[in-house]
């Protein structure tokens, strides 16, 4: 059986999943503070600006999820924590790419044709990830693992991590992407995608290695 400290990480007093306080406290400064300056180095039309925020954000997202898997690893939290924490925080990666894309050319930069479609599928998919991650935190909660629900989990875990890691390479060896060129419209998405890619690839990564042998049998 667990001892305390284990479940206290996990749940609060009546067994309801949470999220580690000091993660969420972390992440809503963050993402409050990179909205705000995502507005302004939009609103300066400085690709450098621009890029250093939105790897900050990225970045800072995806060190939080890390930290929250390894700690829920550490202290022998079920698989089904560990998936939660998991989808999560894929899921705070594609809101705030969302969020990114919107801010940016809904208010400030000149239209582009095609962020709307990636803005809807990033929301899209940030939701399903988030309902993921609440029924795997109930799942924690009863103490009790879905094997299907796992296993798909992990499937798209791996679909997704090889999909980020193409993504990334495709990113920087194409010719047409010009991260630093502000005469392309499309140059702030392509910011987006690279950095939320690494991202996305980086929890994936961890998330595999330490859910790897766990995955109960159907």
């Amino acid at each position: 059986m667990a001892d305390a400290s284990k479940v206290d990480f996990v749940t609060l007093n009546g067994g309801r999943p949470m999220i580690d306080k000091t993660s969420l406290v972390i992440w809503m400064t963050t993402l409050t503070i990179g909205v705000c300056s995502l507005i302004w180095a939009t609103g300066t039309a400085n690709p450098e600006r621009y890029m250093a925020v939105t790897a900050l954000i990225s970045f800072a997202i995806a060190v939080i999820g890390l930290r929250e898997i390894i700690s829920l690893d550490q202290q022998g939290a079920s698989i089904s924590a560990v998936s939660a924490a998991t989808a999560r925080y894929m899921g705070l990666v594609y809101a705030w790419g969302a969020v990114a894309l919107f801010v940016t050319y809904f208010f400030i930069l000149p239209a582009w044709h095609e962020w709307p479609v990636f803005c809807a599928a990033f929301a899209v998919v940030a939701a399903v990830s988030l309902l993921f991650a609440a029924i795997m935190s109930k799942d924690a909660e009863r103490g009790k693992d879905d094997p299907t629900l796992l296993k798909i989990g992990r499937i798209l875990t791996i679909v997704q991590f090889a999909g980020t890691i193409i993504a990334v390479i495709g990113l920087m060896i194409d010719p047409d992407k010009q991260f630093l060129n502000p005469e392309r419209r499309d140059w702030a998405a392509q910011t987006v995608f690279l950095f939320g890619a690494i991202a996305l690839a980086a929890i994936s990564a961890a998330a595999l290695f330490y859910t790897r042998d766990r995955v109960p049998a159907a």
